[in-house]
């Protein structure tokens, strides 16, 4: 297939995508130099200025190609304080430049060391610098309050760099970055010293414009936060100004997020009373500290700015899960609803399971009418034309009849019958015992077929009444996992939007929930990757080190979307321990298939599965039989079913059994990895064990049958505690047996002997040792299951 040609040659859309890298990065470097300009001209307690310092160093210990900013920071210095008080500036400065340009790598730098090595520098050449004329103390304080404003600048600007920065496209800032910018914008804005515009002073009409503006998008938090940070930068900046301008410009930026509902007009108004209010109650009407002008003019400067701009700050500082959980109260009548709904659901279900066990009442071959019914039929067609009819039936009859009922019960007990076997008062008194007899067993005969089809009538039932009780059980459970209490982290949901922007990775929707018992899961839903593992590779290294502890995907959770709209995983705390399972395994000789079926596998709530099923006899049969329970096992507990449901359900289904028996022995090992534990269930099964060091061996035991024979299974269980290291031994009876003199013992003693850590290599010794206890020769399937239990990196 012919490529679609492009519009203009290679080299020229290069050289076109190159011109427009270019301008960016000089419209970014210009804007960036303007800052530097203005925090360099910023000044605090009339004449110190420390922020340039701060703002150049943050931005040499991110990146060390932006060295031209601290020209520009020191020309914004010199405009202030003139040449000869610049130079402490302009040394400083240069150090800087020169000790992260080529005495420090900036990848083990710290932000902490870097902000220290800022403000020492500062005090040490500033403390030279006066000691070439006469200083006074205060003169050293005033020094040491700048090398600490420098200092806390370093942390600020590291807060709001990356912003200003990264290529990629911020959407979301935390409040931390919100509130950093604010104050590199109030410190940048005292930088342009006093310019007015009709008697309205330009730098705090822009003052009040940020703080309406932050408001309008973000609400009352961010409004009073932002205003608070204005008002204290101006009031320690400007001479004169008292710092009740403080709390003015927060309680106005509180009053204006309260009315920012009603649209602009609202916002500026609620800025307006705010300051109206405050300046009557402090000071009545005789001085008014932020003017009623200026506020004018910055609300119409906030009329005339396009609606674009105010929409591209509103994806910073609104929260992105306000609108989800807005109305948690109509999430929890929904959650309600659901629960009823679902006990609903589990009730109805349970009366489905009892109404057919009522009709599922165990069917005799003979009832009482039944007996009757057939003796009647055998006496109508033998003795109906008989001479001796009157003698039995109506001078003898209750001993006829009960001679007939002895005779079918010799029919149902022996496989034949002679003449002389009859009951005596048949063989005294009836002529034709030989017919009686024919019929009576040709009867009993259909009626057992016709019983044996009841029967299997009745199992179904009984199955279907098992698996009622299953699915009831199953919603059941799942209404109360809905209405456990369940808790949703909206502050490190948050946190985690922040996290991922930063890294460049864009989510659509973020669900943290902490459900009862501490057990954290994040769903993330996203932007399909096409299979190449974006969550493993970037997501969860983000995501981990946001929440502080190590997460892995959990099992299953990983839904790719075919239509391309996106997908979802979920994250949650990786287990305390990891398992592996080895196999080693030999087929009777003689047979293609095995009679032994084994598996392992992950399954919910961090749990892993073991089992080893070992079908009757060997063979094609008795694969089908550990096949049938082996592949229902894994179906079932992969969905969730409780494993007594699951143990019951496949026991039903073996026991429909035809012209066949169909059982097999069921071993299987519950792993709880997150809190250390295993639980064994053992059905017909033989010995497993534990390797717990060198000597150590523990013997897990069974008495029970096999699965597929009784109605009501019976099962052994036992828990244990597992710990770094330890194996678990599972072997089918081909294994354990092979030994008549030794016994079963004797793998016990080999597994106490046995000094490998290494599973599949225990696994080949174990089925090895066996071989050669039987001669060499393999009389019955063998399999051994070896898992090594380890803890997690």
């Amino acid at each position: 297939m012919a490529e679609k040609p492009t519009v203009l040659p290679v080299h020229l859309s290069r050289e076109k995508k190159t011109i427009f890298t270019s301008l960016k990065a000089s419209k970014k470097l210009i804007l960036l130099n303007m800052i530097a300009f203005l925090l360099g001209r910023a000044g605090i307690l009339q004449g110190l200025t420390p922020f340039g310092i701060g703002f150049f160093t943050a931005f040499n210990h991110k990146d060390r190609k932006y060295a031209s900013l601290g020209i520009t920071t020191l020309l914004g210095i010199i405009t202030v304080k003139g040449i000869y008080e610049s130079v402490p500036y302009g040394i400083t400065l240069g150090i800087v430049y020169l000790l992260f340009q080529y005495a420090m790598d900036l990848r083990k730098l710290k932000t902490l060391k870097a902000a220290f090595i800022s403000g020492f520098t500062y005090l040490t050449v500033s403390i030279i610098f006066l000691s070439f004329q006469p200083f006074y103390l205060y003169d050293v304080m005033m020094v040491a309050f700048e090398a600490l404003v420098i200092f806390v600048i370093v942390y600020i600007a590291s807060y709001a760099l990356p912003i200003m920065l990264e290529s990629k496209n911020r959407k979301i800032l935390s409040t931390e970055e919100i509130i950093c910018v604010a104050i590199l914008m109030a410190i940048g804005l005292t930088g342009i010293q006093e310019v007015s515009i009709f008697q309205l002073s330009l730098r705090n009409s822009i003052a009040i414009l940020l703080t309406i503006l932050f408001a309008y998008n973000g609400g009352t938090a961010v409004g009073a936060s932002v205003g608070i940070t204005l008002g204290l930068i101006t009031s320690m900046s400007i001479a004169g100004i008292p710092p009740v301008v403080i709390g003015i410009f927060g309680f106005s930026g509180l009053l204006a997020g309260i009315f920012k509902d009603t649209g602009k007009l609202g916002t500026g108004l609620g800025f307006l009373i705010g300051n109206a209010i405050l300046t009557f109650y402090i000071n009545g009407y005789y001085e008014v500290f932020i003017q009623f002008r200026e506020i004018f003019l910055a609300f119409a400067l906030f009329l005339l700015l396009p609606a674009t701009w105010i929409q591209h700050l509103e994806k910073f500082t609104n929260n992105p899960k306000s609108i989800i959980y807005a109305d948690q109260s109509h999430s929890e009548r929904m959650k309600k609803q659901t629960y009823e709904k679902l006990m609903e659901f589990s009730g109805a279900f349970h009366e489905l399971a009892a109404t057919f066990e009522k009709i599922s009442d165990k069917y005799e071959i003979f009832e009482k009418d039944d007996l009757t019914n057939l003796i009647q039929e055998v006496a109508n067609y033998t003795c109906s034309n008989c001479g001796m009819k009157r003698s039995c039936w109506e001078k003898n009859f209750n001993a006829t009849y009960q001679s007939m009922a002895d005779l079918l019960v010799l029919i149902e007990t022996r496989d034949s019958i002679e003449v002389e076997s009859l009951p005596e008062e048949i063989r005294k008194r009836c002529i034709h015992p030989q017919k009686v007899m024919e019929k009576m067993t040709h009867l009993y005969e259909l009626n057992y077929l016709d019983m044996t089809w009841k029967q299997q009538f009745i199992e179904n039932r009984q199955l279907v009444g098992e698996q009622f009780k299953g699915v009831a059980e199953a919603v059941r459970h799942m209404a109360k996992d809905l209405s456990s209490e369940t808790t949703f982290d909206i502050d490190l949901e948050n946190d985690l939007y922040v996290a991922l922007d930063k890294a460049g990775l864009s989510v659509k929707n973020i669900m943290v929930t902490d459900h009862q018992g501490g057990n954290l899961e994040i769903t993330i839903e996203k932007n399909p990757c096409y299979h190449r593992e974006s969550c493993i590779n970037n997501f969860i290294p983000v995501i981990s080190e946001a929440v502080g502890s190590k997460l892995v995907k959990k099992p299953g959770t990983c839904s790719y979307q075919r239509d391309g709209k996106g997908c979802s995983f979920t994250l949650v705390k990786a287990n305390q321990y990891t398992a592996v399972t080895k196999v080693a395994k030999m087929t009777k000789a003689g047979n293609l298939l095995s009679g032994d079926t084994y598996t392992f596998m992950d399954i919910k709530d961090n749990q892993y599965l073991t089992a080893i099923s070992d079908g009757m006899g060997t063979g094609d049969k008795a694969h089908r039989q550990s096949n049938a329970t082996i592949t229902m096992l894994e179906k079932m507990m992969e969905a969730g079913f409780d494993r007594e449901v699951a143990i019951k359900t496949i026991n039903s289904m073996l026991m429909l059994k035809s012209s066949e028996e169909i059982f097999s022995s069921l071993d299987m090992a519950l792993l709880d990895l997150c809190n250390g534990r295993v639980d064994f269930v053992k059905i017909g099964s033989v010995q497993s064990f534990i390797k717990r060091s060198q000597t150590t061996v523990e013997t897990i035991h069974s008495s029970t049958l096999p699965i597929g024979i009784l109605k009501d299974i019976q099962y052994n269980e036992n828990v244990q505690k597992i710990e770094d290291g330890d194996f678990i031994v599972m072997v089918s009876d081909g294994i354990l047996e092979v030994s008549k003199e030794e016994g079963e013992q004797w793998l016990e003693d080999f597994l106490a002997s046995t000094e490998t850590r290494n599973p599949q290599d225990l696994a080949d010794k174990i089925l090895e040792k066996a071989l050669n206890l039987n001669n060499n020769k393999v009389r019955d399937d063998m399999t051994v299951l070896v898992t090594k239990v380890f803890k997690a990196a």
